[in-house]
């Protein structure tokens, strides 16, 4: 099965598991009462290519006690609270036992906010690989450690192309401009010609983002539980409970 949001990357690896006469069931995710652009996209081009559809709607009525179990896998950054958060109701949905994803892909092509801060990514070679050096550190790479420790729980092989060496040594051979002009990650469009069926595909997208997920978290702010020192944002409230974590009170602590 593929993990399938609206973007090029989980899109580039299903249209390849496709070429490899692999059986395609896509699954997508949305929070509940907040559709998403990932979530329709998904869906229309699992309806053009003929491929099984599995939509899951995430509630969002249970966020402390999911909190506590993100804190208890270990995440310790903003972005891996926030991107591993829907795989908690994602992955018990999952029938089969190996998960394709297009996780990571992004690091390649610098076009996160992080990578825009830094004008030599865009016009130094060295700058942009030494970017993409830090990006695909082990404990970095879009926080890949801790939603592999959900698919692990579910006895789940994730499996991501976009990490393996080779793919790598392709995207490193090119700069930044050469990635991303004329159009964003134009080399992977053009390798597959069903691009051409499945209508506009956004430009570079934030998973958790899209999906209104820092804003569902921003709400915890109001929980004085969650929010012990009473901070005025939500990344001072997660570096709070994993300076708490690293103390080893933290089961005490969460009751």
């Amino acid at each position: 099965m593929i993990l399938l949001s609206g973007g090029v990357d989980s899109i580039s690896v299903a249209l390849a598991a496709h070429h490899l006469k692999k059986s395609i069931n896509t699954y997508s995710f949305q929070l509940s009462d907040n559709p998403s652009y990932d979530f329709a996209k998904a869906q229309e081009v699992s309806e053009v290519m003929g491929w099984n559809f599995t939509g899951i709607d995430i509630p969002t009525d249970n966020l402390v006690s999911d909190f506590h179990e993100l804190v208890k896998l270990g995440c310790i950054r903003k972005t891996h609270f926030e991107c591993v958060f829907p795989f908690l109701y994602v992955y018990p949905q999952i029938q089969e036992e190996y998960v394709l994803s297009g996780w990571a892909a992004d690091g390649y092509y610098g076009l996160s906010r992080k990578a825009q801060q830094h004008r030599k990514v865009r016009t130094s070679k060295e700058s942009f690989d030494d970017f993409r050096d830090e990006y695909f550190l082990d404990e970095n790479r879009a926080g890949y450690i801790w939603h592999k420790r959900v698919a692990d729980k579910w006895d789940k092989k994730l499996v991501t192309p976009y990490l393996s060496e080779a793919v790598r040594q392709f995207f490193y051979q090119f700069d930044w401009n050469e990635l991303n002009k004329p159009l964003e990650k134009h080399q992977v469009r053009g390798s597959f010609s069903e691009f051409d069926l499945l209508g506009k595909v956004e430009q570079h997208s934030n998973l958790q983002l899209n999906a209104g997920i820092p804003s569902l978290f921003e709400t915890l702010l109001k929980d004085k539980d969650i929010n012990f020192k009473g901070r005025t944002r939500m990344l001072d409230v997660y570096r709070d409970w994993v300076k708490k974590s690293s103390q080893g009170s933290l089961d005490a602590f969460i009751g």
